[in-house]
């Protein structure tokens, strides 16, 4: 097992989980419960980790982390069936929900 992501926001953390496993790579969610321990220990400390069962895996998990965490290089963009401006980090209209 090796660490690969830590973030104090369980949601962000559950998702890039998500992600990962959609790519076949399994994750462990660790120090979920260490949020109550804020301002006793050090913020680091209670941030919510993310690890890797395969550590051959772990230049993939890290390259699939920094393509989620990169902005998009996109401008907002409409939509062909609702004409709808949806921002740049959509993937489906807020609106009508087709894909880009």
């Amino acid at each position: 097992m090796k660490l690969v992501y830590s973030h104090p926001n369980s949601m962000i953390l559950g998702s890039m989980s998500s992600a990962l496993n959609h790519e076949g790579i399994a994750t462990e969610i660790r120090n979920d419960i260490l949020g109550g321990a804020t301002g006793e220990i050090a913020p680091g400390e209670t941030w919510i980790e993310l690890w890797i069962l395969n550590e051959a895996q772990y230049e993939a998990a890290t390259l699939r982390i920094k393509e989620i965490l990169a902005q998009p290089e996109r401008d907002d963009w409409l939509c062909n069936r609702c004409q709808e401006r949806n921002p740049a980090t959509f993937e489906v209209c807020w609106q009508c929900f087709d894909p880009v």
